[in-house]
């Protein structure tokens, strides 16, 4: 029952806060996520990474959600990481994403990572769990 609760919030609060456009000519897609350490420890810099494809090649930001379960509630995040990609990504067709974060207590974290192009359109969302051990 706990674990339906959970995933069904989880749902609910990754989807108001940001609708991928419709699949289709134009529209960036995402694929490839990783997350390194795959067992990271409280106060180690974990790298995300991820590839993306825009046929346009007018990918101008990346948006990264750090969520979490602590005490067994979900703490979502309500303001994205932004990376600004005009500088170094834009004019790519194929490309990767790379940036780092820390956490400073252990818990499930969830990652949601997205991008925006030029147009305003929003690729699709890819998830990873995290779980940050003690040291």
């Amino acid at each position: 029952m706990l674990v339906a609760v959970i995933a069904c919030t989880l749902s609910a609060c990754a989807s108001w806060r940001i609708k991928p456009t419709e699949a289709g000519p134009g529209v960036p897609l995402i694929h490839n996520l990783q997350i390194e350490p795959a067992k990271p420890k409280v106060g180690e810099t974990v790298k995300v990474t991820f590839d993306f494809e825009d046929t346009e090649a007018d990918v101008v930001e990346a948006r990264i959600f750090p969520s979490e379960f602590r005490e067994w509630v979900y703490r979502p995040a309500f303001a994205p990481k932004i990376l600004n990609l005009k500088n170094d990504k834009y004019g790519l067709a194929i490309g990767m994403v790379e940036t780092s974060l820390k956490w400073d207590t252990e818990g499930i974290k969830i990652v949601e990572v997205f991008v925006v192009d030029e147009k305003n359109h929003t690729s699709n969302l890819l998830r990873a769990r995290i779980a940050i051990t003690h040291q």
